[in-house]
């Protein structure tokens, strides 16, 4: 700011000059007030050899003086000091507001460049260049970490090789930029040469500013002089730490908006997988259903979502019996998927006509393959007379005219190696169809949060297989639904 003078205090077209002329113009006892150089400014300039001569002081430089009387020059030299203060302070203030607007018009300005950039490249030299605008300096750069714990990269940068050398007070790895880094503060270094990558000293000021995402420092934004002789001020730093603040909040929506496309590109890349595997597992549903010749089966598969975790699987035999089993894999989505067409696999390759085996067998692949969760599954053998075996994992019992066949309980498939299951025989009268279904059936829940429940299941059980799935649809799906029924011919 430049200096005070004595004209622009008191001077014609000062507001207090007629005040001063009047205060001064005492014709008894006038008091001339002359500056530096001894032009009178108010009052008539005359012989001083009885006079006392005071000096105006502001900020211990003198100003000008006042002749006079000594009592009234001195009380007038006090005032006109007073007023050279209130000037010295309207101009700070005036400074201060311009400094503000200049404040305010840079964030407007670096805002409205920063608004449509969503690549953190871009965003780096639009601050960058903005600061260069700004504040002076011969090099520049922008240090960005992406996420914690990863080393930090120059995103943008300005400035050519001091002596054919590379400064590297401003590359990441350099204590200034990691000081910033670390401490979240921003700093300036005065008469600090830049260090260059033969260790030679150049340059002599530097200013950095943290890049600031909530309480985590993401990167630096600082600047250099390695010329001249630069000093960087507190009103500098505070225009760096503008930049810095506005860089760093542009740089968090660009991260969002990638993580958010990421994001959807994945959920995209899902869903048509999920897709693909629902199309495979409704294709190997389709032929897990042999022609069954002598009995009826009728089965419904209702997946919740795109790919189910119910499976089913009938196989007539040689001699004219027929398995069956009905399960549930735990889990959702592509892993359920996964392990339904593992588990068909492990059935058409299965040799044994036992149920109790067949458990045993499909509980050992399962523990095999590990982290595979649980299955429950209930397996039968039925003959061609309707005379059936039965065995049971921990899946919901199979019922024939309403009545529940209850077999001894056992563990679901996939938690225990060799795991044995035990057996119970039964017949399937003539005329009656016994009915295998899955929990999606009483686990139904209707718009007011009710089950279906199990209660249910005995009079739905004397229902067709469709008829069945519908009844628990309308109540409200929230479970894959599966219901197999078989009747002897």
């Amino acid at each position: 700011m430049p200096g005070i003078s004595l004209k622009a205090v008191i001077g014609p077209r000062a507001g207090s000059h007629v005040a001063l002329q009047a205060l001064c113009a005492t014709p008894a006892d006038e008091v001339v007030i002359a500056d530096g150089q001894g032009m009178a400014l108010i009052g008539q300039a005359g012989t001083t050899d009885s006079l006392s001569v005071i000096p105006v002081i502001h900020e211990n430089a003198q100003l000008g003086v006042v002749t006079g009387s000594e009592a009234r020059a001195r009380a007038m030299a006090l005032l006109v000091s007073h007023l050279a203060a209130r000037e010295a302070e309207g101009r700070a203030m005036a400074a201060e507001v311009l400094h503000l607007y200049r404040e305010i018009h840079l964030i407007e300005e670096l805002s409205e460049q920063l608004a449509p950039l969503l690549d953190a490249d871009a965003i780096a030299a639009a601050a960058l260049g903005q600061a260069q605008r700004l504040i002076a300096a011969t090099h520049g750069t922008v240090i960005f970490r992406d996420k914690e714990g990863q080393p930090p990269r120059a995103l943008a940068r300005f400035g050519s090789e001091i002596d054919g050398k590379t400064a590297s007070a401003l590359e990441p790895h350099s204590p200034f930029v990691v000081s910033i880094l670390e401490r979240g503060v921003a700093e300036i270094l005065n008469d600090a040469p830049m260090a260059l990558e033969n260790g030679s000293p150049a340059g002599n000021a530097m200013i950095g500013a943290p890049l600031r995402a909530g309480e985590q420092t993401v990167g630096v934004i600082a600047l250099a002089q390695a010329e001249g002789a630069t000093h960087y001020t507190s009103a500098d730093l505070k225009l760096l730490n503008t930049i810095g603040l506005q860089t760093a909040t542009a740089m968090e929506k660009a991260r969002l908006f990638s993580d958010m496309v990421s994001a959807e590109r994945q959920r995209a890349e899902y869903a048509a997988e999920l897709k693909a595997a629902s199309a495979v597992q409704q294709l190997l549903l389709q032929s897990a259903s042999a022609p069954t010749p002598g009995f009826q089966v009728e089965s419904v598969y209702l997946p919740s979502r795109e790919a189910g975790g119910d499976f089913f699987f009938v196989q007539p035999s040689a001699d004219g019996s027929l398995k069956a089993i009905v399960g549930d894999v735990s889990g959702k989505g592509m892993t359920a998927a996964m392990r339904v067409a593992m588990i068909l696999g492990v059935l058409r390759r299965e040799t044994s006509e036992d149920p109790a085996e067949i458990l045993s067998n499909l509980n050992n692949a399962l523990v095999a393959q590990e982290q595979l969760g649980f299955t429950t599954a209930c397996c039968l053998r039925i003959a061609s007379s309707g005379e059936f075996t039965l065995a049971n994992a921990g899946h919901i019992a199979p019922y024939i005219a309403g009545e529940e066949i209850v077999a001894p309980p056992a563990l679901p498939l996939g938690l225990v190696p060799d795991s044995t299951y035990l057996e119970v025989r039964g017949e399937i009268p003539s005329g009656r169809r016994l009915v295998l279904m899955s929990d999606g059936v009483p686990e139904a829940r209707s718009s007011s949060g009710e089950l279906l429940g199990f209660d249910q299941l005995a009079s739905l059980s004397c229902l067709t297989a469709h008829e069945i799935a519908d009844a628990a649809c309308r109540f409200g799906q929230e479970d894959d639904i599966t219901v197999l029924t078989i009747a002897r011919v």
